[in-house]
């Protein structure tokens, strides 16, 4: 089993675990990173918008509750289970970043990855395969965790491992996710054709980033 395997089987296992862990609000770095990224999404006033790696569906849930329609996609059939659950009316899909230059629908204005781009070469496709699914002036949001927050006294570019060390609820197997310093995340999108501005949310007691949010646009 290769590494991006890996990430997907992580997710299998832990399905339940992360969506109670959500769902009880444990994680205190999203008590900042939540509302930056629904901040980020409203500023674009998008009318139509395509959630990739939508878990649970919690982010889905706010904007509906702002009148946007949206579309939450995840690989794991648990958390679109957990996410219909909360959100009978919601419109959910579940599709891997392999699957998703297949769905059919109107353009969106804007797509988001909310913390969950963990892979490789499968963020590299999903980069690519994002653009046809956007109107010609859509935006693309990535949200991940600050690279110097996530580095671990080591900022080279590879392959890390998650073992859910600190959390109450039990976890299973670790989750693999591939580290990219912030230059190279903006080298990655620049190579894939996106114009990048960027901004990070800061933790008001330490003053120091939580995260990184890319907005992304491809050039014309």
């Amino acid at each position: 089993m290769d590494q991006e395997q890996r990430i997907l089987a992580s997710w299998h296992d832990n399905a339940s675990p992360w969506a109670r862990l959500i769902e009880r609000g444990a994680l205190a770095s999203r008590q900042i990173s939540n509302p930056a990224i629904e901040k980020a999404i409203l500023r674009y006033q998008p009318q139509r918008i395509v959630d990739v790696g939508c878990g649970e569906g919690w982010l889905c849930r706010r904007l509906s509750s702002h009148h946007i329609d949206t579309t939450g996609i995840d690989a794991i059939p648990a958390l679109i289970t957990r996410a219909r659950e909360q959100h009978p009316h919601g419109n959910y899909h579940c599709l891997s970043f392999h699957d998703i230059a297949s769905l059919s629908c109107p353009p969106f204005d804007l797509a988001v990855c909310n913390f969950s781009l963990f892979g490789d070469q499968s963020v590299v496709r999903l980069l690519a395969d994002l653009p046809p699914l956007l109107q010609p002036e859509g935006t693309l949001l990535i949200q991940t965790l600050h690279p110097l927050r996530a580095c671990d006294g080591d900022y080279r570019e590879g392959w890390r491992e998650t073992h859910w060390q600190g959390f109450e609820e039990d976890f299973g197997q670790a989750l693999p996710w591939y580290f990219r310093p912030l230059e190279n995340w903006l080298r990655l999108l620049h190579r894939q054709g996106y114009r990048v501005q960027l901004e990070e949310p800061l933790d008001p007691h330490s003053h120091l980033p939580v995260s990184v949010i890319f907005h992304a646009r491809r050039l014309p």
